[in-house]
């Protein structure tokens, strides 16, 4: 046998040992695609007493069992305390899976149950110690969210989000409880759902929004619950939208019928790739209607939009603050219309709907980055292109001529330094680079500084007035294109 030295072998060893962590890398890292449940996948935090109360009870009633935490929203633990019945003391919800040697003994008889998971109440007894009260089924085998409303009743109702396991079904479960036993009141399929707030007097009511027929047509169902506790729809199903490949976010917001702000949503949504689309729907006093049906000269507008490398994805807001939501569209900038799209730079214009017609409420551009947005004075509309250069994230704005090209008439140019990017001294070389190239600063964070330089051109040139009030910059730690007005020197 050939021998190996010590050398050698600790070389091997090395390689060996190297090896085996990007091993464990790999797996870690692929490890959600696999398809274990999060619980396994995760080290269970430390319990607080009262939670190893709840537990000890939950556990002399059900045997071992495993817990199991839901995935997003404002309760991320498996236990929930909460006063769900109207009585004095709070009770305790709990998630969990049996353990896997005992699953097996006590298969779910409900036929709404998919696999182990299972929801246990707690109550307090007269003595003030946890015990174990009633246990469902669950409708899924993996916890997306919690949630509690009153549905327009008196009493909350416990809204439980489930993911069924090798499927994109997404299922909701509602549940009352009260006098120590648990209901659920139905199920119900959904893409994505929402809470609507301040539509009438009767309080909450809960909006599943889906897709169906071959179109892929959207729907939105309302659901809320009678006096006596039973789920219905709160009014009828309403349709929207052609070709929706996925939902993109639901906005709760304000609109204009008869010059009176009304209720809204808007539905933004993904018609195919780096395309999308919005349906605003308006509460109308008993239903809901798409805009379709309320704006009669809306023929000619549409809200399609797409994105590239140089057109950030945008969603429906406020942009202006006046409380009235304003909806995206693209439009190709001067000089690009005939460039494939992948190359377009594209302006970002933003529509309201009011009642029988729909007004442009601002013509932008918004930086690839979303670090800013720049609204175009009227005068500029049609008459003023873009061009990036990304080697040291800039945009000038010039006066568009007939063709594409940089000119002599450079009438903007707002320049972006990421500091998470740059060290402290390479920062401090851009600023001191920047004066020196004629920039000005017109705003700065911990994440970012901009600077914006500008010539004076008959009848197309900025004021300093104007250019305050046209460049909007994203707040520090928002990643969404939320933006506001004004410099922070």
């Amino acid at each position: 046998m050939k021998s190996i030295t010590v050398l050698r072998l600790n070389k091997i060893l090395r390689k060996a040992s190297a090896l085996m962590a990007v091993l464990c890398l790999v797996t870690m890292l692929c490890g959600c695609s696999a398809g274990f449940f999060s619980g396994d996948l995760l080290t269970s935090p430390r319990l607080t007493d009262e939670q190893t109360e709840i537990y000890n009870a939950l556990t002399a009633s059900a045997g071992r069992v495993d817990l199991r935490y839901p995935h997003t929203g404002s309760y991320r633990s498996a236990f929930v305390i909460r006063n769900i019945d109207g009585e004095p003391t709070d009770e305790a919800i709990v998630f969990y899976e049996q353990n896997k040697t005992d699953a097996a003994k006590e298969p779910a008889q409900n036929d709404t149950a998919v696999g182990n998971l299972r929801i246990s109440f707690l109550d307090k007894d007269e003595n003030g110690n946890w015990k174990a009260t009633y246990e469902l089924p669950a409708a899924g085998t993996e916890i997306e969210s919690v949630a509690f409303s009153k549905l327009g009743s008196d009493e909350e109702k416990l809204i439980v989000s489930y993911s069924v396991l090798g499927s994109s079904d997404k299922i909701l479960s509602i549940i009352d409880y009260k006098n120590g036993v648990a209901k659920q009141l139905g199920t119900i399929g959904y893409s994505s759902y929402t809470f609507l707030n301040g539509i009438d007097e009767k309080g909450e009511y809960l909006a599943c929004f889906g897709r169906n027929g071959a179109k892929k047509n959207g729907s939105m169902s309302v659901y809320s619950c009678s006096e006596n506790g039973e789920l219905h729809t709160a009014f009828p199903v309403v349709s929207f939208g052609e070709g929706i490949a996925e939902f993109d976010k639901i906005t709760i917001a304000r609109c204009l019928i008869l010059e009176k702000e009304k209720p809204c949503i808007t539905v933004d949504y993904l018609t195919a790739e780096n395309q999308y689309n919005t349906a605003v729907l308006y509460y109308k006093g008993s239903s809901f209607a798409t805009a379709d049906t309320i704006v009669m000269d809306s023929s000619n507008i549409s809200y399609s939009r797409r994105t590239n490398n140089y057109t950030p994805k945008v969603q429906s807001q406020d942009i202006d603050g006046d409380g009235i939501i304003d909806v995206p569209a693209t439009a190709t900038l001067p000089g690009y219309e005939n460039l494939t799209f992948p190359e377009q730079l594209n302006a970002v214009l933003w529509y309201r709907q009011n009642c029988k017609k729909i007004e442009l409420t601002a013509y932008t551009f918004i930086d690839p980055g979303l670090n800013y947005m720049l609204v175009f004075p009227g005068r500029w509309i049609g008459m003023v292109t873009a061009t990036i250069n990304s080697s040291d994230n800039s945009v000038t704005f010039w006066k568009h001529e007939g063709e594409l090209k940089e000119n002599e008439y450079a009438l903007l140019t707002i320049k972006t330094v990421l500091k998470n990017n740059s060290p402290s001294a390479q920062n401090a070389t851009d600023t001191t680079g920047a004066s020196r190239d004629g920039y000005r600063l017109f705003y700065e964070d911990s994440e970012k500084v901009v600077y914006c330089k500008s010539i004076v051109y008959a009848g197309l040139s900025l004021t300093d007035d104007e250019i305050e009030a046209a460049l909007k910059v994203r707040p520090e730690g928002n990643g969404s294109p939320v933006l506001f007005t004004g410099s922070n020197r």
